[in-house]
């Protein structure tokens, strides 16, 4: 059974002849080894049936349809008025913007909590043994749930558990997107939903701190940036900049991101052996999705770290897909992006 919970990635390639960073093998590319999936311990294996349904409970009002971000429309004969949160980061962006639930996921690593929800009346439908309860989500009685999608398309619960479907039907939120798109589907489907927006100035300060990282790029255009994540003791990740929303954001916006060579849209890293972790031709690096910081001779003397052009934001904020949050990663960003040399970091193999 699928369940929520962040934990430490797991590689799935062989850790040993992988390849200087510049000169990538196919043994050197995690192709989808991380993810959500990984991160949050799903995986996906399917797809939902979006337009079946199951016991709708009381609601009211005129017929209701929403194309999600997988361009797929669940219509209804009434607006739905009991929802579900299948994960964390669902719940996360839609608790922001003022939805409230009958039932919601908090796997308890902090993206949740973030927002702030008030959980009175709300069911918990999360155990750590069992991931999302069936009989939990059943007897809240939802009338839409809504799940996240992932990199290649699939819904992050409702793919893995097929009974889910069959509860209610399921919209699905892109958590894959630009920050933009994340947070815009969330403010769209609040709205359709018949709720009141509270995360306007929210959106306002985003756009705010979105110009400023954009400012602090354009006066800084030589620094090349690198987000990385701890896989395990002999490896670590290069995110995909194809992939993740705040990179995404970040390449919109100038930034120079070091590539995943041939990473697909829904690679989500390459792995990269710690001798050759030296070599990521990164000035500035950001640590991401894994705790805790690397301590040893190999980390400590790779140029960027060297040089302390190192930035290690909060695990969760990676997950807590919201304009507040996103807010502070990018002027956190601008922070770094503001004050780093470029130069440090190698250059790439040619």
């Amino acid at each position: 059974m699928p369940s929520t919970t962040l934990r430490r990635p797991r590689a799935t390639e062989p850790r040993r002849g992988l390849a200087p960073f510049g000169q990538p093998t196919r043994r050197g590319l995690l192709a989808g080894g991380l993810g959500a999936a990984a991160l949050l311990g799903l995986t996906a294996c399917g797809s939902d049936s979006s337009a079946s349904s199951g016991p709708s409970g009381p609601s009211g009002g005129d017929a209701w349809s929403f194309t999600d971000d997988r361009g797929r429309t669940v219509r209804l004969p009434h607006r739905p008025k009991r929802i579900a949160f299948l994960t964390d980061t669902v719940g996360a962006a839609l608790w922001a913007t003022g939805l409230r639930p009958v039932a919601a996921t908090d796997s308890g690593q902090g993206i949740v909590s973030a927002v702030k929800p008030d959980w009175s009346g709300v069911t918990k439908i999360y155990s750590a043994d069992k991931g999302v309860r069936l009989e939990a989500l059943a007897q809240a009685r939802p009338d839409l749930l809504i799940d996240a999608v992932q990199p290649d398309g699939t819904l992050q619960v409702a793919s893995e558990l097929s009974q889910v479907t069959k509860i209610a039907p399921v919209v699905g939120l892109s958590t894959y997107a630009s920050i933009e798109e994340i947070a815009g589907t969330a403010d769209r489907l609040t709205r359709s939903l018949g709720v009141r927006l509270t995360d306007a100035d929210a959106k306002s300060r985003y756009q705010q701190a979105s110009t400023r990282l954009k400012k602090a790029i354009a006066a800084n255009p030589d620094l090349r940036v690198g987000f990385v994540f701890g896989i395990d003791k002999n490896t670590i990740g290069v995110m995909n900049p194809k992939t993740w929303s705040v990179l995404k954001t970040a390449r919109a916006l100038g930034m120079d991101l070091v590539p995943v060579p041939g990473g697909a849209d829904n690679t989500y890293s390459q792995a990269v052996s710690w001798e050759n972790v030296p070599s990521i031709p990164a000035d500035l690096l950001v640590w991401a999705v894994a705790d805790p910081l690397p301590d040893n001779s190999v980390w400590k003397r790779t140029p960027a770290v060297r040089a302390g052009q190192l930035w290690k934001p909060e695990l969760a904020s990676w997950y807590a897909y919201n304009w507040e949050n996103f807010t502070v990663l990018l002027d956190g960003l601008a922070t770094h992006v503001r004050s780093a040399r470029a130069g440090v970091g190698p250059h790439a193999a040619a």
